[in-house]
């Protein structure tokens, strides 16, 4: 089947699933009406459960936002239960009663319900695992543009990196911590679905020519969070074994909302509007402007005046008088008209005008505008006994505070239940989303980042406001006009010219039916699909720093997944036993294809077409499939309501590890088991215990590869002659690769106290992953680069503790506070090789080996620790200066630190006084590193305020001075003075990173509510509630490190590097207003 038919038909599902008619079935019935509020406080309750014994069938519906139900029951029908997470459940008598008001008073939470493996549904009471469960309103009170975001601060041993290239960034997400060399990333599961989180980059070159890596955001961040009813939030193998092989880091359900009986249509309506600004940008010296050495004079910005092809600013004092030929400065043509300095194709070296040498200091500030970011939903609901539906609609439009960078998104979605008979039924969730931008920015070290110039490189004597106007009179498309014509694009030349757009067209979703053969015996079957197709373009004009004659690229990025699964259930309660048994099976098809076609020179200026190639058409190619089959069992066994205990089995059998003539390692096997102990069900407890329940848990579970490990295969290049070229893979294959094996124990304990108003929720975890999959470098003259070997293991080890309170709780005021704290370790026990380095990954300024953070493993070290060069102390750890007054550089590889906090702390609260809501949270992380490159090379450029001393006498290097041998020192205080720039430009050296190393920990005010909900006699009974909220994320940061977010990480082999901040741009303050209208 064709993308395009696939796309087509996936769009007909959509609104085909919207026709389906609800019938209801005449019979003797009465319609039985009525209310439920909260007993304390007198407010109504959505979502109750109304459910009565009709005969062999239950028949039931839900309480609407107001409160209030009805329900078609048969004329005999005495009793109505009625329950509701954290209330006591009620039983009323309506014999000869048509309307009932029912009064329902808090109790304890021992049938919270939460959504598991599979999407099945388990009171946590029964659970022998970890898992952590966020509604609705958590998810969506203050939006972003990537819903992941959030998430931060609310889940325990939860890792949330959010992204820094603008709107549309990725946004990266760990659950407790990376303990495999190869993928970190948890499976993302909706509505039971398995769904795409990949972040795809376009082909990139790693020196200063080519196209520049470009972050088109993750997968996960077109999730829609005004669809979402709740997020569960599966942290350890034995909570995702059942998931199989790409759960083995964890997994994220997410279950979307659905209809609910109703008198007609429901209807709700949201906006949110937001403006954005940087939230933290550098501060800069403005006493010395552009130049070397004091001295500076520009003449065509290639060297041809005083240090004009140079862009630090060591130059000249500012604000004194002074006046100097620049960039912007007048030149007057023979002919009277006037162009600017840096029109140097127009004047041709005439004589320039010098212009007051001065200082802008909001220069960085100017540039950057106000973002907006608009999200406006509307929902319609309705349903009856037969069945439900829901159908939303979402636009997304954003800004970016970075000129000409946008983001646009459409979603539609619709959920669909129904029972055509009583036995069966039928549940439909499909989502369209198209979603775009004209211009995603550049990251990375090198001209196509903006702040490649602005923040590295930009004079503090620039003026911004000239380069606006970006080409040079007479020679559009051809000429741009800039400040410096050696290395540097005009930003805005290259925002409005060089531009990455894409657009994406993607459908998620799933068809399912279970049937009931009887109360005990059920069969359940669901498909699904994620389908994604993106194209995009890359445009490069004439004149651009690293193409002369300018650039095009087109790409496109492919993504199908089908899922097919089958349960078979049986549960059955037997006096004081319970039983749950179930076997199912999956079915996982998946195909990608990645295709670029480029051209390094364009015939005409202008014209961004493949056929406008002035030289021979580069091509790219990837593509793969992979199928997993599935089968599984589970068996669920309770004992009087305190004793738990559940077994699982999985065994999957992968196509990644098949080989041309094998397929002996294709098929693994992993069980889990884990117990619940409730104990106050067992035994009496204090009065002031309500709840205590032990848990314990084994599983193991494991985990593949990509394709093409085993089996070699060829790579299409770009054709020579006419005729198409081929290349051996850069890997050579092992036919001999086995899965990884992740075993896992994990102990846990859940108390609460004074009927729940004190919940308490501690979790010990220790993991072993081991037999990993991992590549290492091989010898050159084997004509491959690496091979894939099983061999090393990590364990992973923490705690995890969950704090809920509630302190008060009245008829007017009610305050409910939550922590999370959580600290682990991943530590590497073993290496392929017994005291090898193995490096997983490097960030890298070109292709300069001694610019770079090198994240590597040894035995006995952690997943995360990071290693650079810096300079010689001795055994007190005190610079060692040379006889020259300058520090010694040691190349030798030294541990910088590790970006793995200590521990992490969510502190999330809510209160509500009368109709006046109020939440706010903060998030934590204390300990960790992070490596600083703009704050390097700003620095060496003395563009920072930690520059600004410059001492005409020199400034004296802090450490000291071997005045004996190497063999038996005598170390004196250092006395040599160096001029200020040279000591800038060495303590700051970007070639060596120690000094530009920071502790990473902060406390950041990460998200506040204020809202008020307007009385309900304002308006008419038409209307059901009106909320206005007025709200703000990332608000404020306490934090040790100067001059950007300590969240804001650089961008470099389709992931976010943590620990390393690399040209990042600034995150985002976001303040505005939510409006919210139920009908």
């Amino acid at each position: 089947m064709s993308r395009n038919n696939t796309f087509k038909i996936s769009l007909f599902l959509i609104f085909f699933s919207q026709l389906i008619y609800f019938g209801v079935y005449a019979q003797n019935v009465r319609k039985l009406s009525g209310k439920v509020i909260d007993a304390e406080t007198n407010e109504s309750i959505a979502g109750v459960s109304i459910s009565a014994v009709d005969g062999k069938k239950i028949i039931g519906t839900v309480t609407d936002v107001n409160g209030s139900f009805e329900l078609l029951i048969n004329d005999k029908i005495a009793k109505v239960k009625v329950t509701s997470v954290g209330f006591e459940p009620q039983e009323i008598v309506i014999l000869g009663i048509n309307e009932v008001n029912i009064s329902l008073k808090p109790g304890q939470l021992l049938n919270e319900v939460v959504v598991t493996a599979l999407g099945l549904e388990r009171q946590s009471k029964n659970l022998g695992y970890a898992v952590q469960q966020i509604d609705a309103k958590e998810v969506s009170r203050v939006k972003s543009t990537n819903f992941l975001d959030n998430l931060a601060g609310r889940v325990a041993g939860v890792t949330i990196t959010g992204g820094s290239t603008g709107v549309g960034s990725t946004t990266r997400i760990s659950i407790r911590g990376e303990s495999s060399f190869t993928n970190a990333n948890p499976l993302f599961v909706v509505d039971g679905i398995p769904i795409n989180n990949n972040t795809v980059v376009n082909n990139v070159n790693d020196d200063a020519n080519g196209f520049m890596e470009v972050d088109f955001g993750n997968g996960g961040m077109e999730v829609n969070p005004d669809d979402i009813e709740s997020v569960t939030v599966l942290k350890g193998p034995s909570a995702a074994a059942l998931y199989g092989t790409r759960a083995s880091n964890g997994v994220l359900i997410i279950k979307t909302k659905s209809g609910a009986k109703s008198k007609g249509l429901g209807v709700s309506f949201n906006t949110s509007n937001y403006l954005e600004t940087p939230f933290q940008l550098p501060v800069f010296q403005n006493s010395y402007g552009l130049g070397n050495s004091g001295q500076y004079a520009y003449k065509d910005g290639l060297g041809g005046g005083i240090n004009d092809n140079i862009t630090y600013s060591f130059g000249p004092k500012l604000n004194t008088g002074l006046s100097i030929p620049q960039y912007d400065s007048p030149v007057t043509l023979p002919n009277g008209q006037t162009v600017r300095a840096g029109d140097v194709a127009i004047h041709g070296g005439l004589p320039i005008t010098p212009t007051p040498f001065v200082a802008y200091p909001n220069n960085l500030k100017d540039f950057y505008g106000t973002g907006r970011t608009s999200i406006n939903s509307l929902a319609i609901s309705a349903g009856n006994e037969k069945g439900n539906f829901r159908l939303s609609m979402t636009d997304l439009n954003s800004q970016s505070y970075i000129p000409g960078v946008d983001l646009k998104r459409r979603t539609v979605s619709t959920a669909l239940n129904f029972m055509p008979i009583s036995k069966l039924k039928i549940t439909s969730n499909i989502s369209y989303i198209n979603s775009g931008s004209s211009n995603r920015p550049a990251t990375k070290y090198g001209s196509e980042n903006i702040n490649y110039a602005l923040v590295g490189w930009f004079g503090r004597s620039n003026n911004i406001e000239p380069l606006k106007d970006y080409w040079q009179p007479g020679l559009e498309n051809v000429q741009q006009f800039s400040y410096n014509y050696t290395f540097f694009d005009n930003p805005y030349f290259t925002l409005y010219e060089n531009r990455n757009a894409f657009n994406r067209d993607r459908v998620f979703g799933n068809l399912s039916a279970r049937y009931e053969f009887t109360p005990e015996l059920s069969l359940s079957v669901r498909t699904g699909m994620d389908y994604q197709n993106e194209d995009r373009t890359f445009r490069r004009a004439y004149s651009s720093n690293r193409f002369k004659t300018g650039a095009y690229a087109e790409q496109n990025v492919f993504y199908r997944e089908i899922n097919s699964d089958f349960l078979l259930n049986y549960s059955k309660n037997l006096g004081n036993f319970s039983v749950d048994v179930s076997a199912g099976g999956n079915r996982m098809d998946q195909r990608v294809a990645n295709e670029q076609v480029q051209t390094l020179s364009l015939a005409q200026p202008g014209v961004y077409a493949l056929s406008n190639a002035a030289s021979p058409l580069e091509y790219f190619q990837a593509a793969g499939t992979k199928r997993i089959n599935s089968l599984y069992g589970i068996a669920k066994f309770g004992f009087k309501d305190f004793l738990f205990v559940d077994i699982t089995g999985r065994n999957d059998w992968s196509s990644a590890l098949a080989t041309a003539t094998s397929s002996a390692n294709t098929s693994f096997f992993y069980p889990s088991v884990s117990t619940g102990l409730v104990v106050s069900n067992l035994v009496k407890l204090p009065t002031a215990i309500s709840f205590l329940k032990l848990r314990a848990s084994y599983a193991q579970v494991g985990n593949d590869t990509n394709p093409f490990q085993t089996i070699g295969t060829f790579v299409a290049r770009t054709p020579v002659g006419g005729l198409p070229t081929f290349t051996d893979q850069n890997q050579i294959s092992n036919a001999n690769l086995k899965p990884e094996s992740i075993s896992s124990t994990e102990f846990g304990a859940d108390v609460r106290f004074l009927n729940d108003k004190i919940k308490l929720d501690v979790t010990y975890f220790n993991a072993l992953n081991k037999n990993q999959i991992i590549s290492l470098p091989i010898a050159v003259s084997s004509g491959y680069g690496q091979q894939s070997i099983n061999g090393g293991a990590v364990r992973s080890k923490g705690v995890e503790v969950v704090l809920d309170l509630t302190p008060i709780r009245t008829n007017d005021f009610s305050w409910r506070s939550t922590f999370n704290f959580s600290t682990y370790q991943n530590i590497v026990e073993k290496l392929p090789i017994p005291g090898q380095t193995i490096t997983l990954a490097y960030n890298r300024i070109y292709d300069n080996v001694n610019q770079t953070v090198w994240y590597q493993v040894k035995e006995g070290g952690r997943m995360g620790d990071m290693y650079g060069t810096g300079y010689l102390k001795n055994d007190k750890g005190e610079f060692i200066i040379g006889k020259d007054g300058r520090y010694i550089v040691d190349n030798n590889l030294r541990k910088l630190g590790n970006y793995t906090p200590d521990f992490m702390v969510g502190f999330n609260n809510t209160l509500s006084y009368k109709n006046f809501q109020m939440s706010f949270l903060f998030d934590w992380r204390q300990g960790g590193k992070v490596v600083s490159r703009t704050l390097a090379l700003a620095a060496v450029g003395g563009q920072l305020i930690e520059t600004e001393n410059r001492p005409e006498a020199g400034i004296i290097a802090k450490g000291v001075v071997n005045m004996g041998t190497a063999e038996t020192p005598n170390y004196q205080p250092n006395t040599t003075a160096v001029s200020a720039e040279t000591y800038y430009r060495m303590y700051y050296d970007r070639n060596h990173e120690e000094n530009n190393t920071y502790d990473a920990s902060y406390l950041k005010l990460r998200e506040v509510l204020i809202g008020y909900e307007l009385p309900k006699g304002w308006f008419k009974n038409r209307i059901e509630s009106i909320n206005v909220s007025l709200i703000g994320r990332n608000l404020y940061a306490f934090s040790k490190i100067p001059h950007f977010d300590p969240e804001q990480f650089g961008f470099q082999g389709q992931k976010l590097m943590s620990g390393v901040e690399d040209m990042s741009y600034p995150t985002t303050r976001s303040f505005g207003v939510k409006l919210s209208i139920t009908f």
